[in-house]
């Protein structure tokens, strides 16, 4: 965000504190939002399990993994900005949770591809992409993510991924984006209107669990 100091010291690094968790965050360089916090509660309290595994693609300094790492099992956080992961990880420490968080600097694809080829990760079992503007658009990634896997049968993750929209009827609205994502109709999507950002625009989450049949597509499609 363009920030302006008005008076006081000539910095915007500040310390948060949201749910008894401290997060450092310089407001000239990453992104925060308090108004969020809900919503970040209840995903941690009334969607992840003890025994979870969590993906969190867009983590930015680590509010949901953070949170997430308190009661589930362990987390896998990324972020592309280099300024949010720096943040990141002083605040895992700050936490004192270095034992239950992984920290990746990539793009989302890139991480999400690394999550699954590699033999060394936990199996996923919820992944989080929050990043309303765009995340529906990185959702291609999982087409195909487990073609070339071999051993045995794989849980299917849960996807929770967040989107604004303007449409009349936001959920299907941006239930139709998701499966053009996709490529597929994906059934049993269950949408959470987040909060009002702006006169008709809705910030969603849609929650779903990944279809077989799109974790396991062949690599040559032409249309959807």
């Amino acid at each position: 965000m363009q920030l302006e100091i008005l008076a006081g010291h000539d910095s915007l690094v500040t310390t948060v504190i949201e749910s008894g968790l401290r997060f450092q965050v310089d407001l000239a360089t990453v992104y925060w939002n308090s108004r969020l916090s809900t919503e970040r509660q209840r995903l941690v309290n009334n969607i992840f399990q003890n025994s979870d595994v969590v993906c969190d693609v867009f983590s930015g300094v680590g509010p949901i993994a953070i949170s997430a790492a308190k009661k589930v099992k362990y987390v896998y956080a990324n972020d592309l900005n280099p300024a949010a992961v720096e943040y990141l990880e002083q605040n895992i420490v700050l936490n004192k949770l270095e034992r239950k968080i992984e920290v990746y600097n990539m793009d989302a694809r890139r991480f999400v591809n690394a999550m699954y080829s590699s033999q060394h990760v936990h199996p996923v079992t919820q992944v989080v992409m929050n990043l309303p503007k765009d995340a529906a658009e990185f959702l291609d990634v999982f087409r195909g993510i487990l073609r070339n896997r071999q051993t045995g049968h794989i849980a299917m993750p849960k996807i929770h991924v967040y989107g604004f929209s303007k449409a009349e009827d936001p959920e299907y609205d941006f239930h139709e984006r998701i499966n053009l994502a996709l490529c597929d109709s994906v059934m049993g999507v269950e949408m959470h209107r987040v909060r009002l950002v702006a006169p008709g625009k809705w910030m969603l989450c849609a929650s779903f669990t990944l279809p077989e049949s799109v974790a396991y597509a062949k690599a040559n499609y032409i249309t959807c």
